[in-house]
């Protein structure tokens, strides 16, 4: 990447969606390593292409193309999820991705931004949260009983309705809006995303020490 950036080497629009896809395939076999890489080719793909140098219709257009490449990434975790045994998880699942693919497409018919922030892709952060459960717990069930589904929701859906908010209404970054005092620049990214998923893991790791009743012991999942 600091060669690319060095050298001015950007890559063009069908390397950079192949790539895409390519990355999403791992989550079939290593659900949480798999999902993480892709998260990381969606966030390096800007870069990749030179967004930042392009036109604000060129950057706009592969905005376009990003979230559909985001679908085919869901989609792939989804497959993977409907294996799993926590019942209330995968309705929540197929529920918060069916809601991001309707956003998403009457965003692409409408070009309202807004449609993404009442849509917002909880998907992500739901499977994140239900995956790190299960290698840090040992078994499937997680959602059970309300509190569990009131401190899921939230600290899933606020993040990201906070990161769609600022995203595609105030068109920036957090780190572009507030500068963290004595934090080098580089690494202000870092640092919210660890504001972002700290509390996530900090629920996760609740949920999980919580004392499991004999019904909820059966079936250790494998990561």
């Amino acid at each position: 990447m600091v060669r690319m950036v060095e050298h001015d080497l950007v890559l063009s629009h069908g390397v950079v969606s192949a790539l895409r896809l390519l990355a999403a395939l791992p989550i079939l076999r290593f659900p949480f390593v798999g999902f993480v890489m892709a998260l990381e080719a969606d966030k390096w793909d800007w870069f990749w292409l030179g967004e930042g140098a392009q036109s604000t219709a060129a950057q706009l257009e592969y905005q376009e193309l990003d979230k559909v490449l985001d679908l085919f990434t869901l989609a792939m975790a989804l497959a993977v999820a409907w294996r799993w045994g926590d019942r209330t998880m995968r309705r929540a699942l197929v529920g918060t991705l069916t809601l991001r693919v309707v956003g998403v497409s009457t965003f692409l018919l409408t070009q309202q931004a807004w449609l993404l922030i009442v849509a917002p892709n909880v998907f992500e952060n739901l499977y994140l949260m239900y995956v790190v459960f299960r290698i840090v717990a040992g078994r499937e069930q997680m959602l059970i009983d309300r509190t569990s589904m009131l401190l899921v929701g939230a600290f899933a859906l606020g993040p990201k309705m906070a990161e769609e908010y600022f995203l595609h209404f105030l068109d920036r970054r957090p780190w572009d809006w507030v500068n963290l005092p004595v934090i080098p620049d580089a690494f202000e990214p870092r640092v919210w995303v660890g504001i972002m998923y700290f509390p996530m893991l900090l629920v996760v790791l609740v949920l999980a020490g919580r004392p499991v009743k004999p019904a909820q012991s059966r079936g250790s999942p494998s990561p």
